[in-house]
């Protein structure tokens, strides 16, 4: 009977021993879980700018010298993304990389053949849910894609 009392108060003195384990586990805890969470939505986010840049670049090679529909592919290709712009180029150039013209006012001369090209560049802002020390706290995600498009 005394052991079964004894056995009682020494298990009703640790109850709250599980609070304080929690107070000690749970800042490790939202160190580690935050700057997790800023990670995901970074890459989502960049994952997004590369789906709005894909978009615009696949419409723009049906299209090539209707850039503002090339521009608004760019921004319905992103599902839950906000405040995504996009720019994009149509134009030609040697196969080689040289001698580009915008738009292909003039056609370039080239020893052997050219082509034509869109280009498309989607940015959207992204800013983190806190200040990480040495990281910017907000930045410009940007991605590009350029499509050959035809040429000679």
């Amino acid at each position: 009977m005394r052991r079964l009392a004894r056995f009682r108060l020494s298990a009703m003195s640790s109850e709250g021993g599980s609070f304080v384990e929690i107070a000690l586990i749970l800042p490790v805890f939202l160190l580690v879980l935050v700057p997790a969470l800023d990670i995901g939505r970074l890459l989502y986010l960049s994952i997004e700018v590369a789906s709005a840049a894909q978009a615009g670049a696949a419409y723009g090679i049906q299209n090539p010298t209707d850039l503002s529909g090339i521009r608004g592919a760019s921004r319905a290709g992103t599902s839950n993304a906000s405040g995504v712009s996009a720019t994009a180029t149509y134009g030609c150039e040697c196969s080689d990389g040289t001698s580009a013209s915008t738009s292909c006012a003039t056609t370039p001369t080239c020893t052997y053949n050219y082509v034509n090209y869109v280009d498309v560049v989607a940015t959207a802002p992204y800013t983190t849910t806190f200040g990480y020390p040495g990281f910017p706290s907000s930045m410009n995600i940007t991605r590009e894609i350029r499509l050959r498009v035809g040429g000679d």
